[in-house]
């Protein structure tokens, strides 16, 4: 496009942001980039050992002796894509569209989550116009895939008293509180054979699919489970040779591939009740408009594939996992206590399941947890924890809280959304290796996020935008 909307520095930034592949465990290129601008803005930097890069800018002029702001974002995306993209999102750019109203990627995720972040603060290190207390810029790396960037920061590079994240996605809405997490990976191995029959590949595909947690109580598909049902489905004996769903555990996944061999006089039997079951699925859940399914049959095959004993008993092990909300709230209108079975990937004989499981509890996020290993051991396999982080904890009527508030009710005519969410949040990270630190989290609409539909507001990012160099002033 040829010319920016405003605020022109943040979409400026964003650009570069979007032109740097940076993907959760491929961001040496974007922190190279920050460095780089840090260093062209004056403003002292560094990486730490993890790869987090911290930047430093002394307060203006009247604001020295005013407590120490952090900004912090995260400078990893989730790169999903249409199955029709072509794109490499680990050596390429992102190409943007500018609509009238949103930003999009064609194709792909925006990285809004949390590209927006990182541009909001570099327009903030560039313009010396901007009122400020001393100010620290923490940016984070693979958030997205267990927040290793916040729990292997230094307790020594959160220097302040108030501490805004700008990884929220509803503008209006101060997030006080979050959901603590652990991911747990499990694997159940099955007996293999080479097998000789007829050959039929699935794909299920176009479901909506969302964020784990924020939209996990939402009647959306699981594209595992869409795919589990269907070969649940199959009176006859089947040998499983291929499955491959999901891309993130902390995804809703949209597609879903299986291959089995068949028995050659089953096979349109067999085909035939993939089929009807699909048919079920697809009319009980009228929401999932872009649900599809592509079934393929070829002639006498020959692959490796689970024996037919092991494939049955895989797919009962399967359906007994848990999936979606657990628990509901005692008070609030939101989840306790989720899981999102977000990959299923069976290579050389073994099924890997990766799940994320998310609580505001920490002792029902370990009970649950538990409760998988347990399933996986009881069918012979194993399973593994990671990226385990605790509940950011509400403390209600903090200062920043009451200030944030005051000065977007004084320039919206309306008070902010006060909430805790069911998603996972650096905030409880930081906040424990920082005990002076008082934390909100903030940002502009952000639709659809680890998704190829996610979609920045180009309005809303400038609201944002004006309302925290009003708060910046305001501390």
């Amino acid at each position: 496009m040829n010319q920016l909307p405003q605020p022109e520095s943040v979409f400026r930034y964003f650009s570069e942001i979007a032109s740097i592949p940076h993907g959760s465990g491929n961001t040496g290129m974007i922190r190279k980039w920050a460095l780089d601008t840090a260093e062209k803005l004056h403003c002292p930097a560094y990486a730490d050992e993890t790869g987090n890069v911290v930047i430093r800018k002394a307060a203006s002029t009247g604001y020295e002796d005013h407590p120490g702001v952090i900004l912090q974002g995260h400078m990893d995306m989730v790169c999903a894509k249409e199955p029709d993209c072509q794109k490499n999102m680990e050596t390429e750019g992102l190409d943007l569209i500018w609509g009238d109203t949103f930003l999009t990627a064609d194709g792909t995720t925006l990285g809004g989550d949390d590209g927006i972040a990182v541009a909001y603060a570099f327009a903030i290190l560039e313009d010396d116009s901007i009122p400020h207390p001393p100010l620290t810029v923490i940016l984070t790396v693979d958030e997205e895939t267990g927040m290793d960037g916040a729990t292997g920061l230094a307790p020594d590079a959160l220097t302040g008293k108030y501490l805004i994240n700008i990884d929220s996605e509803q503008e209006g809405v101060f997030t006080v509180g979050c959901a603590g997490g652990i991911r747990v990976h499990m694997q159940e191995p099955a007996e293999t054979q080479e097998t000789s029959g007829t050959s039929i590949s699935l794909t299920v595909s176009g479901l909506i699919g969302g964020h784990s947690g924020t939209e996990i109580h939402k009647p959306l598909l699981n594209a595992n489970l869409v795919m589990l049902a269907l070969l649940r489905a199959v009176s006859s004996p089947i040998a499983l040779c291929v499955w491959q769903g999901g891309v993130r555990d902390n995804v809703i996944p949209t597609d879903c591939t299986a291959a089995l061999i068949v028995s050659a006089e089953d096979a349109a039997q067999i085909r035939r009740e993939i089929t009807a079951q699909f048919d079920a699925i697809k009319a009980e859940n009228p929401q999932e408009t872009g649900m599809a399914l592509q079934i393929n049959c070829n002639a006498e095959s020959t692959a490796i594939a689970l024996t037919t004993t092991c494939t049955s008993d895989l797919l009962r092990s399967l359906d007994a996992l848990p999936n979606g909300v657990q628990e509901m709230h005692a008070v609030l209108p939101m989840p306790e206590t989720s899981l999102n079975l977000g990959v299923f990937a069976l290579k050389d004989g073994v099924m890997h399941v990766d799940a994320l499981i998310r609580s505001g509890n920490n002792a029902k996020k370990a009970a649950l947890a538990e409760k998988l290993h347990a399933h996986i051991a009881s069918v012979g396999g194993t399973a593994s924890d990671s990226g385990a982080y605790p509940a950011w904890e509400y403390i209600p009527d903090t200062a920043l809280e009451k200030t944030a508030a005051a000065v977007y009710t004084e320039m919206y005519g309306k008070p902010p959304v006060i909430e805790t969410i069911h998603a996972g949040l650096e905030c409880g990270i930081l906040a424990a290796k920082a005990p002076q630190l008082s934390c909100i989290s903030i940002g502009p609409d952000i639709l659809d996020i680890h998704t190829p539909r996610e979609r920045l507001s180009l309005a809303s990012t400038a609201r944002t935008w004006d309302f925290l160099i009003a708060l910046l002033q305001s501390l």
